[in-house]
């Protein structure tokens, strides 16, 4: 064999080695919410200041989290948006640089979600695309962060996970969820959003004036127009075609990311919410 073709094959290889690792270490840097908003009826209970520290199972919900991004192969950093990192390390040392086989770094809360979604992007400037996810989020699994950043990572700006009603009907009937109204079906928001690229941080104006209505989908359609509003009464709109509309508003490339994982769209945002991701958590345990 010709020394030429010997260094192609060589130089082949290598290059096929680097785009496994590439692959394997994953695109995206992940931002995780932890800070706490106001009184929270999760936390009280525990006698807990902040909500993502509260253990469910025998561990922080917060460490749920940062395990199931950190063990997915879309996920190559993880940026916590917390008030306080002395108490994050208190109570989840595993997160200390030394201990992790993943970077992870805390960054201050903003005065609001936006605010902290972009202060936490603003602190690395280059890795794109980001994911954002929420440290009540404690069903969440390498499984569905993969899925939801294979959804996100073609033809869009932003993408948002939802995941349909029957999903959860089929396999938490007694979930209460909030769900938006579309021609073909209703979804509940997954809690999981990736802004792509740096077009999408044009959203994030738009996201600061609409983030208190997001339990509240009229006043939410409302904040696109009221033609969206008739649309969502008379359930005109498929997905594809609301998305399609957000898109023209918002100026960027938005895109819905359905999940079929039911327990996407679950997370801790009561008592009762506890209640049911603890028994979902130890049913887990119980089929290993």
């Amino acid at each position: 064999m010709k020394a030429s073709n010997i260094t192609a094959i060589v130089k082949n290889r290598a290059e096929k080695t680097i785009s496994v690792q590439n692959e394997t270490k994953g695109d995206f840097t992940a931002i995780v919410l932890a800070g706490s908003r106001g009184d929270c009826p999760v936390a009280s209970v525990f006698g807990e200041q902040y909500k993502a520290l509260v253990p469910i199972c025998g561990k922080p919900m917060i460490s749920r989290v940062v395990e199931a991004l950190a063990d997915s192969r879309s996920v190559k950093k993880v940026i916590i948006v917390f008030d306080c990192e002395t108490s994050l390390y208190s109570t989840c040392p595993e997160f200390h640089a030394d201990n992790t086989e993943i970077e992870i770094s805390v960054v201050s809360c903003g005065t609001s979600i936006c605010d902290s979604v972009r202060k936490a992007i603003d602190s690395t400037k280059t890795e794109w695309p980001y994911l954002v996810t929420t440290a009540d989020h404690a069903l969440l699994t390498s499984e569905i962060v993969d899925r939801f950043c294979d959804g996100a990572s073609y033809n869009c700006d932003l993408a948002v996970g939802l995941v349909e009603k029957k999903y959860l009907d089929a396999q938490h009937p007694n979930s209460k969820r909030t769900y938006l109204p579309f021609k073909e079906t209703k979804l509940s928001g997954a809690n999981l959003f990736a802004f792509v690229n740096p077009n999408a941080e044009s959203a994030l104006s738009f996201w600061k004036t609409i983030e208190k209505q997001r339990k509240k989908p009229w006043k939410l359609f409302a904040a696109f127009g009221w033609k969206n509003v008739v649309g969502l009464v008379m359930k005109r709109f498929t997905v594809d075609e609301a998305f399609m509309r957000a898109s023209g508003t918002l100026g960027v490339q938005v895109k819905a990311v359905r999940l079929p994982n039911a327990e996407a769209a679950i997370d801790v945002d009561s008592p009762k919410d506890y209640a049911q991701v603890s028994e979902i958590l130890q049913s887990r345990s119980l089929a290993i």
